[in-house]
């Protein structure tokens, strides 16, 4: 069963996840240090978007406590934590 990966950049994922379609949320951490990517997963869906830098195509990081207060900032109370 495979996934569909988007990336996007941050306005368009905080959009996504104010339409209340997400099903899952989850932070994983980065490969290079202990910042976390962000990842929604599409309810009833095999479609996920992960969030870019607006000028280069690398996944945008955030320490775990900015993540979360950009989540809960759209109305995202729960979210997995996915550690390397």
């Amino acid at each position: 069963m495979s996934v569909e990966f988007n990336r996007v950049k941050e306005g368009e994922f905080l959009r996504l996840l104010k339409t209340q379609s997400v099903g899952k949320v989850i932070a994983q951490q980065s490969a290079v240090d202990n910042k976390y990517h962000v990842i929604a997963v599409i309810a009833g869906q095999k479609i996920a978007y992960t969030v870019r830098h607006g000028r280069v195509d690398e996944l945008r990081t955030w320490r775990l406590d900015n993540l979360a207060a950009l989540l809960q900032s759209v109305g995202i109370k729960i979210f997995e934590t996915q550690m390397r």
